[in-house]
């Protein structure tokens, strides 16, 4: 019988495979870690509070005054709030400041004469997403001059100004149906708003100030630029009773003299 030689290579290649399955064999079973886990998985979402922490802010049942927020933070209502005689319906001293109205409505009260629906007195608040109507004042002042910014608020049938402040930024919602008025400012920054059957101006712009993608209609003037340098663009106004525009620089929209 004839003996067929193996390739060297062959055998060469073989050898340390041997020599490494022995060497494990000698060093016997390796350790390894438990595979029962220490316990259930925890939750690894944030909740809103953690990540804003925010407080209710409600009516007191025991004392008549105006809701007061005296402290920097995030706040939300709960319920409609209702003024009181000769006081505003809710008043920020504080600045820094972030309220919620959550949907609901800060009223005026039918009953008695008050004062505006939201006092703002300190700077850098914001207020979103929701309605100020019948206060016996401006729906929201801030007689300190903000800056402000109002998100998604409605400002309507107030006595005076539906929003009115010196420094405001103003992103969406209704002003209509105030008795001056609609919404407007100094200096101010207005994107998507409607502001129709105001007694005094839908919108007004001071030196610097810009309105965009909104209409004012079937007020006494559409647009007033009181200073003469306010900008409008991609915006609309028309049955205006004395003017649609007055002072103002325009582009792109539909604003007939």
């Amino acid at each position: 019988m004839r003996m067929i030689d193996l390739p060297s290579v062959r055998l060469n290649g073989l050898r340390p495979l041997c020599l490494l399955a022995a060497l494990s064999l000698l060093a016997g079973p390796a350790a390894a870690g438990s595979l029962t886990p220490p316990g259930p998985p925890g939750p690894t979402f944030k909740t809103l509070t953690d990540i804003e922490p925010r407080e209710v802010l409600r009516p007191s049942s025991q004392v008549v005054a105006p809701l007061v927020i005296d402290q920097p933070g995030s706040y939300y209502l709960t319920e409609d709030v209702v003024a009181i005689p000769d006081q505003p319906a809710i008043r920020i001293t504080a600045s820094h400041v972030t309220l919620d109205l959550n949907g609901y409505t800060v009223r005026g009260n039918q009953e008695v004469m008050d004062g505006d629906g939201i006092r703002i007195e300190g700077a850098h608040v914001t207020v979103r997403n929701g309605t100020v109507r019948g206060a016996d004042g401006d729906g929201i002042n801030c007689p300190n001059g903000g800056p402000i910014a109002l998100i998604e608020v409605n400002a309507v049938h107030n006595a005076q100004a539906g929003a009115s402040c010196s420094a405001m930024r103003v992103s969406g919602g209704e002003f209509s149906n105030n008795g001056s008025t609609g919404v407007g400012g100094l200096k101010v920054l207005i994107t998507g708003v409607r502001a129709t059957g105001n007694g005094g101006s839908g919108i007004v712009l001071g030196s610097g100030s810009s309105a965009s993608r909104s209409m004012s209609d079937s007020n006494a003037v559409g647009f007033n630029c009181t200073q003469g340098t306010g900008l409008v663009t991609q915006s609309i106004a028309k049955f205006n009773s004395v003017t649609n525009r007055f002072g103002c620089a325009v582009f792109d929209s539909e604003i007939p003299l």
